[in-house]
């Protein structure tokens, strides 16, 4: 099984799950890339976060580098994404909105300060029109302090079934 985590991040939670996922599903299967989303914006500091809110809460798309894996050339594609203003990164969005077509397995994650995440899920779900095997709700402070295997090994357990 050929598996791809794609996923966006501005603080670099987003990037520590999907780093701990890979790291957890290599002892499972051969093959795990990983494809972190650039966003060609600036979203640092307070006015960057103000305004990644603001094109969440639109439903904005961004501009994102050229990708090094495309989803056709994989069996499993797991998509990560902070919640902003209870929806997904623009980075993300653009993405689906790309390679939507090229999907047929997926699972999704996200990292979040307090909630949102259903409600993040059904977007992405809208945009794919598929249904995920698998959905991961991790909370940041979690990450952050390592508190997420537990979490992390059911979701990989549904995965690999």
């Amino acid at each position: 099984m050929k598996i791809l985590i794609v996923f966006y991040t501005r603080t670099g939670i987003t990037r520590k799950a999907a780093e701990d996922m890979a790291e957890l599903l290599k002892k499972h299967v051969d093959n795990v890339q990983m494809e972190e989303l650039i966003d060609h914006k600036d979203r640092s500091g307070k006015i960057g976060y103000l305004a990644a809110a603001k094109d969440a809460m639109r439903k904005n798309e961004t501009e994102i580098d050229e990708i090094k894996h495309h989803p056709k050339d994989f069996d499993m594609i797991i998509l990560g994404t902070p919640v902003w203003a209870g929806t997904m990164a623009p980075a993300l969005r653009t993405y689906l909105n790309s390679y939507r077509k090229d999907m047929h397995d997926v699972s999704f994650y996200c990292t979040h300060g307090g909630g949102g995440a259903s409600k993040t899920f059904k977007g992405i779900k809208s945009i794919l029109d598929l249904s995920p095997k698998a959905t991961l709700s991790l909370r940041d402070k979690d990450v952050k302090e390592g508190k997420h295997s537990s979490e992390l090994q059911e979701f990989i357990k549904t995965i690999i079934r």
